[in-house]
Formats: structure tokens, C-alpha cells, sequence
């Protein structure tokens, strides 16, 4: 019997579920397990799974005890974020062809993402999101949306690293598998369809191995078989777009950018964009629907467009435009920094000192515009093997969705034990899924 270190008995231990029989009693027989756990994480360090904080290289610690979706429950929950997709590129499409719809305008407009240049632009296909990931979690069982990744969503990598690595060395204890995943194949075909040449030049643009998510540029990079590239090989000729090589300048059709100030480091890249050169992916400007304020419309938004919300999310405001006193309402709710990523400007109230809670407060006062208030969720733990021990700890799942295809390359990502807070940026590890 594995023995859990519990440390919230208050929610719901997702692996209680019948679909964890077969995993938990395969994992009772496997002899020094934890042998195991060490050996897949000094592996994944060895070949370079990391993220960079700011300061160093941090390996990106793989919990291998797999988490399981069922089939049918990974459909209903693509179809509820393939419907979300639609309502995103419905929105950008919306608001930068003049109809306002939902969200107030001065709230849109003095988001950090606003383009203005794409006022009246038709973006290839019509499409600006080609690529984006989903964070979810469930309560008793049920996913909710705590937030869309629409600018320049990462993990995908992730998820399929850990898959390997643990299919690697443990793949051999377990009577059920889960699949590798189908991402690399999506995004392959997302990107080639992202332009109308028959073989088109596609190229990763990365601003350097300093970029917390350098892993997965050249993870992509390697595996598709396409150019890696920073801003300085970047030319833009008369009516083309190229790329310097070894070989000489190349030629590129498709962007796919891992950056996002374009005008600083690649200037001139925009206004090719809107020549209609070269395509990006994802399009410049999708960053107001990826905006923590726009978050909280989007069921008013979804329900103007006449999209189903598939998948729920939890009450969420912007604090700015609540004139009311609202401090004692937000004391126990999760605040956001609007443009926050990657688990900053994340404040998760109820489990902060009280010093720490009178600074976001005082924060929040300052500037409530730039914030929004979420529900606190008491969403289902997972077992975490985490050192030599079996935790209880919290996770999320970023689901990805290739414009109206949802991928079985999940992430999940597991929160450092008595945290509710899953980023890699703060600590968390990262955990395979399989559907079956």
C-alpha cells in the first residue's frame, strides 16, 4: 500500500478514481521505485530538460507517476476548448475589424498587447490564433478554465519529454500505456497550413538560450526538422522575408515566434507581417485575449457569439471596475496581474502571511486596473513522488489546441508540496498523461 504524505485533506485525491487501480498496484510492486525517479530526473537534466529562471539553468523535475484521462473525457474536453478556440479568433477578429462587442474598449486598449496596427488588417486565413494552451483543473472530477495561453503558449515540449523519459525507464513496470501524443504532428501541420505555398520555409524564431523555454525551441527545432533562428538572422528584403544560414540567406514563408517584442528586436518584421511577406505565428495583437481582464468576459463573450461554453470558468472580475469597497471580498481569492505569465503576478491570498497579503493589497489599491480577482479553487490533488516520498499535492493540465484540433500531448504540471501554484517558474514538476 503506498503511503501518501496528505498535506490537504480537504480536497479530492484525483487517484482514488477505478482508472488508478491498475497504475497504483503496478507501482507497489516495482522494487526501489524511487531509484527510478532519480535516475529519470538525472537523465532528464543530462539531456538538457531545463528552464532558465534568470540566474541558471533549472532542471525540470519529472514526476513519472502518470495521471490518466479517459477517452471519453478527453473528447468532451476538446470539444469544449476547440469551441473556446473558435470564440477567440471570433473575438480578435471582431474587435480589430471595429466591433467592440463585450469587453469595455479603454480596457483593451490599455492592455500591453494592444496592436493598433491590426485595426482593419484580414490576417492570413483569417486566423489568428493558430496555436494555444488551455490551464485547467478539476473539482470532484469536473475541468474548469483558469486561464488561456494565446500569445506564445509553451509546455507541449514538456509533456512529451516526460512521456519519453518515463516510458524509457519505467515503461516495461506498467500493464496499461498511455500514447506519446500527437502534438509534434499537429504542430507540424498547424505551421505548413499556416501558409498557402505547397512545401513552405518555416523557421522557430528564439531570442537566444536565455529564454526560460530555450528547451522547447530547439526541442521543436530538432524534431521538426525546421530553422531555429534569433532576430539578428532576420532580413527583410523588398516584398521577402529571409533568414542568413551557413549556406546563405534562405527564403521563409511561416514565423513561428517565441518572442514577444517584435518591434526591439526584429524591427521591420511587423510591417512585413502587414505586407502580407510572411506569416506569424501566432498573429501580433492575439495578446488582448490573452489578457487576465479579457479572461473575465469571456462567457459574456462565447454567449454574444452564440458558442457554448464546453468548459467552464470560474467567477472571475476585473477589480478595477467594481466602484464598491471590494478589499474584504478579494481577501480570499486567488488576484492576477492582467499581462502576468508563467506564474507571476499570481497571488494566491489565502495561503499568503499576512505581511505578504497587505503588499498585493496595497498593490491592488494602487493600481486596481491592472488586476483581476478568481475564485479560489479547492481543486483535486494527485500522489507526487517528490524526493523519496509520496505527497498529496495540487496540479493543473494545459491542454493544447491546434486551431480546432485539441492534441493528446497534455502537460501537467504538479505544485511544490502545501502550494497551489503549478508554474515551472515557481518550482513545480511536471507529470505524464495518458488517455486511454
Amino acid at each position: 500500500m503506498i503511503k501518501i504524505k496528505r498535506t490537504n485533506k480537504a480536497s479530492d485525491l484525483e487517484y482514488e478514481g477505478e482508472q488508478y487501480k491498475s497504475l497504483l498496484s503496478n507501482l507497489e510492486r516495482i522494487p526501489d521505485f524511487f531509484k527510478y525517479v532519480h535516475l529519470i530526473n538525472e537523465l532528464a537534466y543530462r539531456e538538457g530538460f531545463t528552464f532558465y529562471t534568470g540566474n541558471y539553468y533549472r532542471s525540470i523535475k519529472v514526476d513519472p507517476i502518470p495521471r490518466i484521462l479517459k477517452k471519453d473525457e478527453f473528447w468532451k474536453i476538446s470539444e469544449g476548448l476547440k469551441s473556446r478556440g473558435e470564440a477567440i479568433n471570433k473575438f480578435l477578429y471582431s474587435y480589430y475589424h471595429g466591433d467592440k462587442m463585450v469587453v469595455p474598449e479603454d480596457l483593451i486598449e490599455t492592455s500591453p498587447y494592444f496592436r493598433p496596427e491590426m485595426m482593419g488588417f484580414d490576417p492570413p486565413k483569417g486566423i489568428y490564433v493558430y496555436i494555444f494552451g488551455e490551464d485547467l483543473v478539476k473539482v470532484k472530477g469536473i475541468p474548469l478554465i483558469l486561464e488561456d495561453n494565446v500569445r506564445i503558449p509553451s509546455g507541449m515540449s514538456y509533456a512529451i519529454k516526460s512521456n519519453e523519459l518515463t516510458e524509457r525507464i519505467l515503461g516495461e513496470h506498467f500493464s496499461i500505456k498511455g500514447n506519446e501524443g500527437d502534438g509534434l504532428e499537429k504542430l507540424r501541420k498547424t505551421l505548413a497550413s499556416a501558409s498557402d505555398t505547397r512545401d513552405p520555409v518555416i523557421a522557430i524564431l528564439t531570442d537566444g538560450t536565455l529564454n526560460s523555454a530555450y528547451f522547447e525551441h530547439k526541442f521543436y527545432s530538432d524534431k521538426l526538422d525546421v530553422m531555429l533562428v534569433e532576430p539578428s538572422d532576420i532580413n527583410i528584403r523588398d516584398e521577402e522575408v529571409t533568414v542568413s544560414t551557413l549556406e546563405g540567406e534562405v527564403h521563409v514563408d511561416v514565423i513561428y515566434r517565441r518572442i514577444e517584442d517584435l518591434d526591439f528586436l526584429t524591427p521591420g518584421l511587423m510591417k512585413a507581417y502587414l505586407r502580407g511577406w510572411v506569416n506569424i505565428v501566432n498573429a501580433p495583437g492575439t495578446g488582448i485575449a490573452d489578457d487576465k481582464i479579457t479572461f473575465c468576459f469571456m462567457p459574456q463573450i462565447m454567449e454574444e457569439l452564440g458558442i457554448k461554453e464546453g468548459v467552464r470558468q470560474p467567477f472571475s472580475f476585473p477589480i478595477g471596475t467594481t466602484k464598491e469597497d471590494i478589499e474584504d471580498k478579494i481577501r480570499n481569492m486567488v488576484i492576477k496581474r492582467r499581462e502576468g505569465y508563467g506564474g507571476s503576478g499570481t497571488f494566491v491570498l489565502h495561503d499568503m502571511s499576512e505581511d505578504e497579503k497587505k503588499k498585493v493589497l496595497n498593490e491592488v489599491r494602487k493600481s486596481p486596473e491592472e488586476f483581476m480577482a478568481q475564485e479560489l479553487l479547492d481543486f483535486d490533488t494527485v500522489i507526487s513522488a517528490i524526493g523519496d516520498s509520496f505527497y498529496q499535492a495540487y496540479a493543473d493540465l494545459r491542454v493544447f489546441v491546434f486551431v480546432d484540433d485539441a492534441s493528446t500531448s497534455i502537460l501537467s504540471r504538479v505544485a511544490p508540496v502545501g502550494s497551489r501554484v503549478t508554474n515551472n517558474s515557481s518550482g513545480g514538476l511536471v507529470k505524464p498523461v495518458w488517455i486511454v
